[in-house]
């Protein structure tokens, strides 16, 4: 921003940012995680990053930042960051993951292995937070099965009856 300002001001005008951008997401796979704790303070809750173990979670990634500036150069485009990685040294992640790990008690876990949480019989949690680890890879589909896992094993309403696919197609015609 301080370095190119006639970019940024480009940037900030841009009417179609979707239609002209595009996004480069580099992945590492250093062994490392963040924790989110909600803290109260004066001025209300906030969000509190906090690294695992205190190892840091690199904000810069040399090879991602060449890749992104090669690419950059090619395309007659503009490279830029996060601005969270550029002003605070943070990293951003879009998979936030963990935090309602599963185990057979409420004391192991806080959801049992139908993702069920205990101590609640009809309250499932089928989201990333499930998860105890970052895969590496965008977890959708990982979240997906879980789901349809934790969905087959909930029990239909009595008098149900599930209409077979021949009876569906019938009722669409």
């Amino acid at each position: 921003m301080l370095s190119q300002p006639r970019n940024m001001i480009r940037y900030i005008f841009e009417t179609e940012v979707a239609k002209n951008s595009i996004v480069l997401l580099i992945m590492q796979s250093v062994p490392n995680a963040m924790k989110m704790k909600l803290s109260r303070g004066i001025f209300g809750a906030s969000l509190k990053f906090d690294n695992n173990e205190g190892i840091k979670v690199p904000s810069y990634i040399p090879v991602g930042q060449d890749v992104l500036h090669r690419y950059a150069k090619k395309s007659d485009a503009i490279a830029m960051n996060a601005f969270s990685e550029v002003m605070f040294n943070m990293s951003t992640t879009a998979h936030i993951l963990g935090g309602n790990p599963m185990g057979a008690t409420k004391e192991e876990g806080v959801v049992d292995e139908y993702f069920r949480v205990h101590g609640y019989p009809n309250m499932y949690i089928m989201d990333g937070s499930i998860m105890p680890a970052n895969l590496g890879v965008n977890p959708s589909f990982t979240i997906t099965a879980l789901a349809e896992y934790a969905m087959d094993h909930i029990p239909a309403k009595e008098g149900f009856r599930k209409k077979t696919l021949e009876e569906r197609m019938s009722e669409l015609a």
